[in-house]
């Protein structure tokens, strides 16, 4: 708060690489295994922390105040209806869509919910939700890991303002190899508009190119970022992901806060929304400058230039 010591303020923040400072709380994300998630017994996403973003490729705004059931799979939405209520053995709701689940949830009299150090209150289940990164089959195995909870000031649910929710920790079911962890450490992901202007950026993100993601954000077009020479060809690709809904692998050079750029390994793809294309995610890898030189070689021996258009020009 605005009465909040200074030191209080500086001390949360805990480490600073390359001029990007992060909090503890960042931190600590990082060194789980998954994310945090916050769901309300209506089955509203009230919370979820940004590392969502890694293992199931929706960013943080993306779900957040929006139904849970959207990102379940529907034979698991039963099971997870049942996890949001201190009492197991409500009906099954069979084959309903996510608007009827949320909307037959159950109301309690909080005299009737047992205190929040009841082990009634604890839980720990499995459940599959829906994933856009390039390594799943559209869904992501997760464990979850809490307990049912108040939270207060919400006017919703009882007359002193508070509103029961499931707090977790969700983390996959299959542990990450030592290979996986290593190339974990390279890749991070970008949010887009259809135009390509960044809507967002991951943690990673923010330390392979130092940008927070205000600036990221503040400066327009996303073009803007990558290397002359390298534009016509992510613009192709661009057109390419418009049509077929993927850019397929595009290497290329990103400009970083410090002035210098650094070649990346991207994949982007169209996430739709109500039958719709509604944003761009681009999962990117850091590549060395011997393996984007490579690659720029072989792509000026397969890239016919027309020379007409300055294309060669902008090639060098």
């Amino acid at each position: 708060s605005s009465s909040a010591p200074a030191s209080s303020s500086s001390s949360s923040q805990s480490t600073s690489i390359d001029g990007v400072s992060f909090s503890e709380g960042d931190l600590l994300l990082q060194a789980l295994n998954g994310f945090v998630l916050v769901v309300t017994a209506e089955g509203y996403v009230f919370y979820t922390s940004p590392t969502i973003q890694e293992f199931l490729g929706f960013h943080q705004s993306d779900v957040i105040h929006q139904s849970v059931f959207e990102l379940i799979h529907t034979d698991d939405r039963a099971l997870f209806r049942n996890q949001l209520h201190f009492a197991f053995g409500c009906d099954s709701p069979g084959d309903q869509n996510s608007v009827e689940i949320s909307t037959n949830m159950l109301t309690y009299d909080p005299q009737s919910i047992p205190p929040e150090n009841s082990s009634f209150l604890e839980r720990s289940f499995c459940c599959r939700f829906r994933c856009l990164l390039d390594n799943s089959s559209g869904f992501l195995a997760l464990n979850f890991h809490g307990r049912l909870k108040f939270v207060h000031g919400q006017n919703q649910m009882s007359e002193d303002g508070a509103l029961l929710a499931l707090f977790a920790i969700a983390t996959p079911m299959q542990p990450p190899s030592i290979v996986e962890i290593r190339a974990k450490t390279l890749l991070f992901q970008t949010k887009h508009r259809l135009d390509f202007t960044p809507m967002g950026i991951d943690t990673r993100g923010k330390i392979v190119l130092g940008y927070n993601e205000i600036e990221l954000c503040m400066k327009g077009s996303g073009y803007n970022f990558i290397h002359a020479a390298d534009m016509m060809y992510c613009a192709d690709n661009h057109i390419r992901m418009i049509k077929t809904g993927e850019s397929g692998f595009t290497v290329f050079r990103l400009l970083t806060k410090s002035g210098s750029w650094v070649w990346v390994q991207a994949n982007a793809r169209l996430v739709f929304k109500d039958g719709r294309p509604d944003f761009i995610v681009a999962r990117q890898r850091a590549l060395t400058n011997e393996e984007g030189e490579e690659q720029l070689h072989l792509r000026r021996l397969q890239l016919p230039f027309n020379f007409t258009t300055g294309e060669a020009m902008l090639y060098d």
